[in-house]
């Protein structure tokens, strides 16, 4: 017997949860994350800025510490994940020689990623917290996640 679930996540978790999904999602896009003490100029004559939120993420967490964000670069350009007071995530990206509509659409991508990296990581700890063994995974050219369950026992 077999069966299909698709996904649709909502990114409720503490920073440190989040954070995770965003390192993971660094990584899988080839950016370097900002070593603390190391500052780069976000503003400047001929950088363009772009926000894009992060749908459904909230913060499960009461008094959340403003200084929840890190920092990550790539070609030029900083890419920002925040988290604000009400514990709602945002994508800042900020890049030399791009359009708007370019960073936006970086932004979106690394968005996207960062929900998926989310999702994985909690499925993955609610599956072995529930008993079942991972079978198989595999990641398709478009990047999708599967993954192959069996239960224990």
């Amino acid at each position: 017997m077999s069966s299909v679930c698709v996904l649709t996540p909502i990114v409720i978790g503490s920073w440190p949860m989040i954070a995770a999904a965003v390192v993971s999602a660094a990584g899988s896009l080839g950016f370097t994350i900002n070593v603390p003490g190391t500052v780069i100029t976000a503003s400047g004559p001929g950088r363009e800025r772009v926000e894009v939120d992060i749908d459904h993420s909230a913060g499960l967490e009461a008094g959340i510490d403003l200084a929840n964000s890190i920092s990550m670069y790539t070609d030029g350009m900083e890419i920002q994940v925040k988290q604000d007071e009400r514990g709602a995530l945002s994508v800042c990206v900020i890049g030399e020689g791009h359009t708007k509509g370019e960073l936006r659409a970086i932004g979106t991508q690394v968005a996207g990623r960062i929900v998926q990296q989310f999702a994985y990581h909690k499925l993955m700890t609610e599956l072995r917290t529930r008993g079942f063994d991972i079978v198989e995974q595999s990641v398709s050219q478009d990047q999708s996640i599967e993954v192959r369950v069996r239960m224990n026992g």
